[in-house]
């Protein structure tokens, strides 16, 4: 059994690396040809052009880092194949003009240069039939790819479609191919004046679009559809979805979010009249019943027109801008400094050439700053969730900053906020990061949910963790791809301060 593995190990090696062995064998028989030929030199060199020629050629193509162990014997049997066959034909030429003649050449001289002919030929042969393949390969996988998605796919020039997957046409209600038809025939025409005005020059300008449009399907019914157009060598690739259901969804939400806002807020002012009215009457009442009413409707309300501010921050994300890390926590800090004057809030910057961010980061930090300040003397009347007691006249402490730090090779550019508070309660933490509420399991606000949409549409990581001295740090954490700096602790030399009294 061990023979036989040893065996099997030694084959193999042998060939994987076939085709460099058919080099240095056909070096061999070029060199023995030359030890035992006789004639002039100057006919053995250029009979020996041929061979050698080959077999630098075969020894070069063998140690290519690209060919697989498999690619080394397919094209190997390739070669020895057709060395065999040139052998066999210049044989028979050899014949028959020995046939009609009365003459013939050394034989020694013609097998090899038939065999060096036959091992170049089939060599080249094995490395086209590999690479055509591969290639066959690839593209059989990338059509049954297109053919098997979900999405809308098609190919078309300037004026009409190349190609279409099922689901193209499946999404137009057509049960025929739409190869070679108008593109423009699937639209409405304001999308066509819409795609002539703003998708080929954007698609000119930077090779891609995005955006919605409104398709026409086959029994004339108008549905919106999301785009995405990427341009080709000689044409365009269009990939579409229907959003007819996520837009009527989105409808039904804002219909159902503006009734709901709109008639709680009157039944909130109707219940907060008739509470005035009881106060008014029995101030025993007032102290005992109507504050907490007051106080509920006032909780309510903000919370109503906090999620009123949430829509709108993530509504303006369809207006995307880029700004440099440093920028954005000096933004942060100075919109901190100018709305909370009784805070200290603090930076760190640590220099270094980190590409821009999407801008939607500064409402994250001023969420989170906001948040920091707001709750500090939240839990001061008494350990809820276990937080520590902040005094009363404590004066809030915000630290903003960003560093490049390095884990294992894999860089990122981290954003913190940290404060000297109460901390986030857990259950506000395992909300946001599980994704999901329950009964069990929720938050008491949108502040931290915003700052999680944000951070994963900026295609970020959010993280808690709690200050040793007390309070917590939230870090925001993005890739930086393609950078080899290494994390380091920020310079609090650079570290600055903005302490309004």
């Amino acid at each position: 059994m061990v023979e036989d593995g040893v065996g099997n190990q030694v084959a193999g090696a042998v060939t994987d690396r076939g085709v460099t062995l058919v080099g240095f064998g056909l070096i061999g028989a070029t060199v023995a040809y030359a030890l035992f030929a006789s004639g002039p030199t100057t006919t053995l060199v250029l009979e020996l052009v041929v061979p050698v020629s080959v077999a630098i050629f075969l020894l070069w193509y063998g140690q290519r880092d690209s060919l697989s162990a498999g690619k080394q014997r397919l094209i190997a049997a390739t070669a020895f194949l057709s060395a065999l066959a040139s052998v066999a034909i210049s044989l028979w030429i050899t014949y028959l003009y020995t046939l009609r003649f009365g003459q013939t050449g050394e034989p020694t001289q013609i097998l090899l240069t038939a065999t060096s002919i036959g091992l170049g030929v089939g060599t080249v042969l094995g490395h086209v039939y590999v690479d055509f393949s591969r290639h066959y390969r690839a593209h059989e996988r990338l059509s049954q790819a297109v053919d098997a998605s979900n999405d809308g796919i098609a190919i078309f020039d300037e004026h009409r479609h190349r190609y279409v997957n099922d689901a193209y046409t499946d999404l137009y209600g057509i049960d025929r191919s739409l190869e070679y038809t108008p593109w423009d025939a699937l639209y409405t025409n304001a999308a066509c004046v819409r795609i002539e005005r703003e998708v080929f020059p954007a698609l000119e300008e930077r090779s891609s679009w995005r955006g919605t449009l409104t398709g026409i399907r086959q029994d004339g019914t108008t549905f919106p559809q999301d785009v995405t157009v990427s341009t080709l060598e000689d044409g365009y690739v269009v990939i579409v979805r229907d959003i007819s259901e996520q837009r009527d969804r989105e409808q039904r939400i804002q219909v159902l979010n503006r009734v709901l806002r709109h008639n709680l807020r009157n039944a909130f002012t109707v219940i907060q009249g008739h509470a005035n009215m009881i106060a008014d009457q029995d101030a025993d009442l007032e102290r005992t019943h109507v504050e907490p009413i007051r106080h509920e409707i006032a909780d309510l309300l903000a919370t109503a027109d906090k999620a009123r501010g949430v829509e709108r921050t993530l509504e303006r994300r369809s207006d995307r801008s880029l700004i440099e890390p440093s920028k954005a926590v000096r933004s942060a800090a100075d919109r901190a400094t100018a709305a909370y004057p009784g805070a200290q809030i603090l930076t760190h910057v640590e220099e270094s050439d980190a590409p821009t961010v999407d801008g939607s980061i500064v409402d994250a930090l001023h969420e989170l700053v906001d948040n920091a300040v707001e709750h500090h003397h939240e839990t001061n009347t008494g350990g809820e969730d276990g937080l520590p007691l902040i005094p009363a006249d404590a004066t809030p402490t915000v630290e903003i900053g960003v560093q490049s730090v390095d884990y294992d090779g894999n860089s990122r550019l981290e954003f913190t906020v940290s404060d000297d508070g109460p901390g986030i309660p857990e259950t506000e933490r395992q909300a946001v990061l599980n994704g999901e509420e329950t009964q069990l399991d929720h938050g008491s606000g949108l502040g931290l949910w915003l700052v999680t949409w944000i951070v994963t549409n900026a295609g970020g990581d959010l993280r808690f963790s709690d200050r040793p001295e007390g309070g917590s740090i939230v870090t925001l954490s993005f890739p930086l791809e393609g950078s080899n700096a290494r994390g380091r602790e920020p310079d609090r030399s650079r570290t600055q301060t903005a302490d309004a009294r």
